[in-house]
């Protein structure tokens, strides 16, 4: 090997070494698992429904009536608001594709187990949860709000391409997830979370 040549691959060695390090370093930091992150498992004996008080008909406006079931034995406190979030999805090419979330709480730990844990999100729970209420054992509670006294019922997409023009067709999922840190102090509160089924929403107007 000639001394250029000799230079050459030394040159090569070092830059690998270097390369083989960075890799070694960036393999070393573990990434945070999903399972980490904090949420509650789904609720069993406590329901949502909810419909669209515009697709009803009765002339309300813009919101949901709202039904809460509790089959279970026991009493259950809920922090107020419920629901905590919505999460609202479009039909596309025969896909229902998510395009919105707001509020907190209650969006999927994993987007592919619809049965799966409930993200909670304590710094926007802070700001959006106030008092609470309860349901006693097999009771029902239903009640009518609108976008006005419930922000988060309202469709905001996020970014310019969550919404695409020609989308006409809208599902929304409401959810209501909360653990109370240990500033609050409020004991009792449902350590669970509940996801209501699709609720089909009126077809928007096609845009001329």
């Amino acid at each position: 090997m000639t001394p250029e040549r000799d230079r050459k691959w030394h040159r090569f060695r070092i830059l690998s070494g270097v390369a083989a390090l960075a890799i070694l370093a960036v393999a070393a930091v573990p990434a945070v698992p999903a399972e980490s992150r904090p949420s509650v498992p789904l609720c069993r004996g406590i329901t949502l429904e909810a419909s669209s008080l515009s697709s009803a008909g009765n002339g309300k406006g813009d919101g949901f009536q709202f039904t809460l079931r509790n089959d279970t034995s026991r009493e259950v406190r809920l922090a107020d608001p419920v629901p905590s979030s919505s999460h609202w999805y479009a039909l596309t090419h025969g896909k229902w594709l998510w395009r919105a979330s707001s509020g907190a709480g209650g969006s999927l730990l994993d987007a592919t187990r619809e049965r799966g844990r409930l993200l909670i999100y304590k710094g926007e729970a802070e700001r959006v949860f106030h008092g609470s209420f309860t349901v006693k054992p097999h009771q029902t509670r239903r009640w009518v709000e609108t976008e006005q006294e419930n922000p988060v019922l309202a469709y905001k997409p996020g970014c310019p391409v969550c919404s695409y023009p020609g989308e006409r067709e809208y599902r929304v999922v409401f959810a209501y997830a909360y653990l109370p840190g240990n500033e609050q102090k409020e004991e009792g509160l449902l350590a669970c979370g509940i996801r209501s089924k699709p609720v089909p929403m009126p077809p928007k107007p096609s845009k001329r």
